[in-house]
């Protein structure tokens, strides 16, 4: 039984770490290690969590602000597993994710990434609504996320997470890395993982400006000529479908904006589309 190794960074996590770090030790897949990055934290109630942690499967590796980039990757580094599985500190995986993924990653050579189905949790649940998963969905956007197991060889084969991105978006472009070794990528149809939705975090952030998420993904772009030129008639089709998506969607919005407008007009319904926008 090949060893997996769990890597979990943590940047002031303390009140949800021993959720994520039980829903690793209930795995029904028992050769496993967890090794936690603390990166810098500050705050007491984590500092008082993480020096309570011990066990004979369970390393802490202490780092300063490396970010989850860097911070995985000093993980990774100390690890001693065939296969890793990245957990932030904040979420939690079912206790068959990984033995199922394991059974993927044996049984078929050419796959380099599985993950699986996701619900979210926190400040909002349900199913995570993420599209299945295919070469040209992944070309144009990343629809995988952290939380899916790989090969550790093939970290070192793409030179781990990429650190020079500020803004995010590198487990999109390291996932696009080992597509572009030759990987395949499987999604296993049900739902493993558990992603906890919280009232501010990187994600909300980087959404909240255009011009970081425009040069986010020209970086993308750019840092992985090969592949975009292997897909390149792929990829331009994509383009065009998502951009012909996306003006039917601004005209539907156009026309349910003119709608609103034209029963404004009308005093008996005025009052009523107020009380209904306030709700």
């Amino acid at each position: 039984m090949n060893k997996v190794s769990v890597i979990m960074p943590c940047y002031n996590d303390g009140e949800y770490i021993e959720e994520a770090i039980s829903s690793v030790f209930s795995q029904t897949y028992k050769n496993v290690e967890l090794i936690i990055i603390d990166d810098g934290s500050d705050n007491e109630q984590t500092l008082d969590v993480l020096g309570r942690i011990t066990g004979p499967n369970i390393k802490i590796v202490k780092t300063n602000r490396a970010r989850p980039a860097g911070a995985r990757n000093a993980g990774i580094a100390k690890a001693t597993g065939k296969y890793i599985l990245p957990l932030d500190a904040d979420d939690k995986i079912e206790p068959d994710y990984i033995e199922k993924a394991v059974r993927v990653l044996e049984n078929d050579e050419s796959i380099g990434v599985v993950y699986c189905y996701a619900e979210l949790f926190g400040e909002r649940s349900g199913k995570w609504d993420l599209p299945d998963y295919s070469l040209d969905k992944m070309l144009l956007d990343n629809i995988v996320f952290v939380t899916a197991l790989f090969h550790r060889e093939d970290w070192e084969k793409v030179g781990g997470f990429n650190t020079r991105m500020q803004h995010g978006m590198e487990d999109y472009d390291f996932w696009l890395s080992i597509i572009e070794i030759g990987k395949g990528v499987y999604q296993i149809p049900e739902v493993l993982f558990h992603y906890r939705i919280k009232p501010s975090s990187r994600t909300t952030e980087f959404l909240t400006n255009s011009g970081i998420v425009k040069e986010t993904y020209q970086n993308i772009y750019r840092q992985h000529p090969q592949l975009y030129e292997k897909y390149k008639d792929q990829y331009a089709l994509v383009l065009r479908d998502a951009l012909i998506d996306q003006l039917f969607i601004n005209k539907t919005l156009q026309e349910g904006i003119l709608i609103l407008e034209r029963i404004k007009r009308i005093p008996v319904l005025k009052s009523i589309v107020k009380k209904f926008i306030m709700k």
